[in-house]
């Protein structure tokens, strides 16, 4: 969609907000795997086909890849070609590195404990085991395409790089819309068992899917020219929420933990001092959680994750956001014995007037 011609009225373009949606067919497969778990393994993260559509009012950009050097996407401009109302991750994204545990109460503030401290298969944390934050090194590697057109074909995988592997994983992303009054953004998520490719169901298992989790962490909100060819808001994470911020959704099918205090599960909060116990560092995550479904049922309840700002008269509302996903190393699923189960994801964003 192009702005910056003069013939492009604000009346033309008053988009009327719709629903996006994302599908994240992360397929996590677990045949070499590292939960909380007592080896040394990782969960490999492969097949991963993200697609977003979006209907009138909104439109979706994963980045502006240009020519295509590895590494090298970036905020998209106004008018570039990544601006549609359906993308997909494969476009952009080819090799992924494996996925290991973490653990959060707020989705945003990620935490590990060190192996040599878990036992009992997986489901036990030893009180003097030391816990980390994790930090921007902990995050799981995207190898980009070496081409990407504005049809998605003629794409080259650049097999150059081998993605490191890390504790969660961050899909960068930005919906704008032109719509003069504020919207709300809300998204629904569905975890379910792993296809084939052929729409067949992989029967190897449905406990490890119980411990994915997902959060959307907006980072920043502007209103950008259209009347020339501007860049959006790099993301970078120095703009998320900060360490005191409690109030992102942590999505998930059960949040049944090893550990609970007066029958609210729990999540480890905080790092570990000299003076603390493991036990000490956990915390409710009941506040957070948004249930979601396994594709089968009909759900209609979907959770704000952001606000776009009004559009002025010759600019777009832009926000920049990640897709956080995550393997949960104080679920109950996660441990020795669901090693080699995969799943899929999708995601649904849905616009709505703040009036309504």
């Amino acid at each position: 969609m192009k702005t910056n011609e003069k013939k492009n009225t604000s009346a033309k373009k008053k988009l009327i907000p719709a629903v996006a949606m994302l599908t994240t067919s992360a397929v996590m497969l677990s045949t070499a795997t590292y939960a909380w778990f007592t080896m040394s393994r990782d969960a490999e993260v492969t097949g991963l086909e993200m697609a977003a559509t979006a209907g009138g009012g909104i439109e979706i950009s994963l980045g502006e890849i240009g020519s295509g050097t590895l590494g090298s996407i970036k905020e998209p401009s106004m008018d570039d070609v990544s601006w549609k109302s359906t993308v997909k991750l494969g476009e952009y994204y080819g090799n992924i590195g494996k996925l290991q545990p973490a653990s959060s109460v707020n989705g945003n503030n990620l935490f590990y404990a060190d192996d040599n401290g878990i036992i009992a298969g997986g489901k036990v944390v030893q009180n003097g085991t030391d816990v980390k934050a994790t930090a921007t090194t902990d995050e799981v590697g995207l190898s980009v395409k070496e081409r990407y057109d504005a049809t998605g074909t003629n794409t080259t995988l650049v097999t150059a790089a081998t993605p490191k592997n890390g504790r969660y994983l961050d899909i960068p992303m930005w919906i704008r819309t032109s719509k003069k009054d504020k919207t709300k953004v809300s998204c629904e998520v569905d975890i379910v068992d792993a296809s084939n490719g052929e729409s067949v169901k992989v029967n190897d298992g449905t406990e490890l899917k119980k411990a994915v989790r997902v959060s959307v962490i907006p980072i920043r909100n502007a209103n950008i020219t259209t009347t020339a060819n501007t860049n959006t808001l790099k993301i970078t994470k120095a703009d998320s929420y900060d360490s005191s911020t409690t109030n992102l959704n942590v999505y998930g099918l059960t949040f049944d933990s090893y550990s609970q205090k007066d029958g609210a599960n729990e999540g480890i909060s905080k790092a570990k001092t000299t003076e603390t116990t493991y036990s000490e560092l956990l915390d409710s995550i009941s506040a957070n959680t948004v249930s979601v479904v396994t594709g089968d049922e009909n759900h209609d309840d979907t959770a704000e994750i952001f606000t776009l700002d009004a559009a002025g008269d010759d600019s777009y509302s832009v926000q920049s956001f990640v897709v956080r996903v995550w393997l949960e190393g104080e679920s109950k699923f996660c441990n020795d014995a669901t090693a080699a189960q995969d799943w899929n994801i999708s995601l649904k964003f849905t616009g709505k007037d703040v009036t309504e």
